[in-house]
């Protein structure tokens, strides 16, 4: 495969659909089919050179694209593979989404030449960011060119004020992120416009000590930005993320904010020269796994006291980049510390947090397009207006089901078996590690509340009664178009719970063979490989002393289906009936609005003591 050709092709497709859809835009819906058809073709594209990669049947490579004078690095991995193919799928489905979402009563005498122009460009440049080699012209290139496109794509609703505002905040702090990304490049010893990763690497090297301090703080200030890490993810993300029309909230949170975590582990894997390693690397990976909790736990429970939700899903993207980070900087942190136990540790929490990112992709954008489809359905995203959904509008309460049960870490589901492992490569650590012990406790303490939170949100939605009170309007289950992309987000959602082995397999893999990687060499040994085995039955962490069996998700579904057979013959053993009878309402005569317990009012003692976590005012 040439693989130079293969990803121009791909993006010269989705340029193409910036140019041509926009020409069809007075037909709604024939736009949307030709969005959907070139991003198909141009994911397709990407789609092949991730898989060529991600197999085996063809190395990684590095090329450069000359341009006139200036010439602009690529190099496309294992780890810009993993990047192409989430981009790829999430990209299709969202188009796909977009044919029959953007007929929804509130955008229907909105044009959408816009939409679709920038919709392409939005993709490409978060292709552009994955595969560039370069913290200068290329770099530049693909980050403005997705910044300006979702920029547009989020303030689409522009009759608004507020989203405006919020789509004006995005883009400063964007530009904010990029500054400290092209500042610390440049004041990188012998670095210039093109030099690629290795180089600046070896730049590092060079460099006097708080200079270089200096240096990785930008770095990390700057991809932290977009990663939406504590405080400033605060400062944009809930309402950029709430304000864009659903698909887009997915490509947002599910994908554009994963491209802040490729920097950062391309700043701490790839450009910490060996004579640094020791304690300033070490001391990195210690500082991101401080924001990464922190992180975790301000985000998760300021998602707790949303009844808008949006932001909630989006407050949540914020908590669950903070298990990545915490993951990330606790595998940095492990694997300088000179420890064999630790060592083996920084390979479960590098896994453990690329993992959850995969998982986080899918399940959160499966949750933004579940929520669009009810907002499709009744006009409103306020859980305190909805309820009594599952019934009304049945696949999708299905999808959002899984969904919640993925973000929640509830065995068997995705969200399990990336959080335990980022859990248990902490809980181990021991003594050796004490403060990681600290993080990870804290890390466990919070799904909890990501739990509560996602009662919340299933419960007020789907399962309670409501809407028939707010919404006068007949609703019913979204169209085709819009449940199709939702039914398989969630296949994919059980396929990463079900079967952990392929996946842990798939990243291992990707870390071993990563050239230039401080980590290959401890991924790439047999002993290491042997310690995290992998079977059908889910994954085993072998520490010397004595396996430790982190994760057995089929195991736990035949438990569960024996358990509900069993429940199911006690029920049925003894001849009962079944009766139905008016509800009990504590005296009042008839259920309605005014006797109903909405979600403002779930939690509100623990929302009353975590007031200082902020995240207080916020309406639907």
């Amino acid at each position: 495969m040439e693989m130079q050709s293969t990803l121009l092709a791909g993006l010269a497709l989705l340029l193409g659909s910036a140019l041509i859809t926009p020409l069809l835009a007075t037909q709604r819906r024939v736009a949307g089919a030709a969005n959907f058809l070139f991003t198909l073709a141009a994911g397709t594209s990407f789609g092949l050179l991730a898989f060529a990669i991600l197999s085996g049947s063809v190395p990684g490579e590095s090329f450069v694209l000359h341009l006139g004078e200036i010439a602009v690095p690529f190099l496309i991995d294992g780890f810009s593979a993993l990047f192409l193919a989430l981009i790829s799928f999430m990209g299709a489905l969202a188009a796909f989404y977009c044919i029959g979402y953007m007929e929804m009563a509130h955008y229907r005498d909105y044009p959408l030449r816009g939409f679709y122009l920038a919709f392409p460009l939005f993709l490409a440049g978060m292709v552009g960011i994955v595969t560039v080699d370069d913290l200068s012209i290329g770099f530049t290139v693909a980050w403005q060119t997705m910044t300006l496109a979702s920029y547009f794509l989020i303030r689409f609703d522009d009759r608004n004020p507020e989203i405006v505002r919020s789509a004006n905040k995005y883009l400063l702090l964007m530009q904010v992120a990029w500054g400290c990304v092209v500042v610390a490049a440049a004041a990188i010893p012998e670095s210039g416009p093109g030099t690629p990763l290795h180089a600046l690497a070896e730049g590092l090297g060079a460099a006097e000590s708080p200079r270089r301090a200096a240096i990785y703080a930008l770095l990390l200030l700057g991809f932290g930005i977009k990663a939406g890490m504590f405080p400033l993810g605060q400062l944009w993300l809930p309402d950029a993320h709430s304000s864009a029309p659903s698909p887009i909230s997915a490509l947002l949170s599910g994908v554009m904010i994963k491209t802040g975590v490729y920097g950062i582990v391309r700043t701490l894997f790839w450009m910490v020269p060996p004579e640094v390693q020791v304690h300033e690397g070490r001391n990195l990976g210690l500082v991101l796994a401080c924001f990464g909790v922190v992180t975790l736990f301000i985000g998760t429970v300021q998602a707790l006291k949303q009844h808008d939700a949006k932001r909630l899903h989006a407050y949540h993207s914020i908590g669950q980049m903070g298990y990545i980070l915490l993951a990330i900087g606790s595998a940095q942190y492990f694997l300088l510390s000179g420890n064999p136990l630790l060592g083996t540790l920084a390979v479960l929490a590098l896994v453990g947090g690329i993992y959850h990112l995969a998982n986080h992709a899918l399940f959160k954008g499966l949750l933004f397009l579940t929520t669009g489809s009810v907002q499709y359905a009744t006009g409103t995203k306020d859980l305190d207006k909805l309820g009594g959904l599952l019934t009304l509008m049945p696949l999708t309460a299905f999808a959002a089901a899984i969904a919640s049960a993925s973000i929640a870490g509830i065995p068997a589901f995705s969200g399990f078996v990336s959080k335990w492992a980022i859990i248990g490569s902490g809980l181990l650590g021991g003594k050796a590690a004490g403060v990681i012990v600290l993080f990870a406790v804290i890390a466990l303490m919070t799904s909890a509340i990501t739990l509560a939170s996602y009662v919340k949100f299933f419960g007020m939605a789907f399962a309670s009664a409501g809407v028939e009170w707010n919404e006068k309007k007949d609703i019913r289950e979204v169209d085709f178009w819009m449940l199709l992309p939702m039914l398989l987000l969630a296949a994919a959602c059980l396929v990463q719970g079900f079967f952990p082995a392929f996946f842990v397999d798939l990243f291992v893999g990707i870390f071993a063979n990563a050239d230039g990687s401080i980590a290959q060499a401890l991924f790439a040994d047999p002993a290491t490989q042997a310690a995290l085995a992998t079977s059908w039955a889910g994954v085993r962490l072998d520490l010397g002393a004595g396996g430790v069996a982190f994760v057995m998700p089929l195991v736990v579904l035949a438990a569960l289906v024996v358990a509900m057979v069993l429940a199911d013959w006690l029920r049925t053993s003894g001849s009962s009936a079944r009766r139905s009878a008016p509800v009990w309402l504590c005296g009042y005569q008839t259920r309605n609005q005014d006797n109903s317990y909405v979600s403002s009012h779930i939690y509100a003692a623990f929302k009353k003591f975590m007031r200082w976590t902020g995240g207080n005012v916020h309406g639907a």
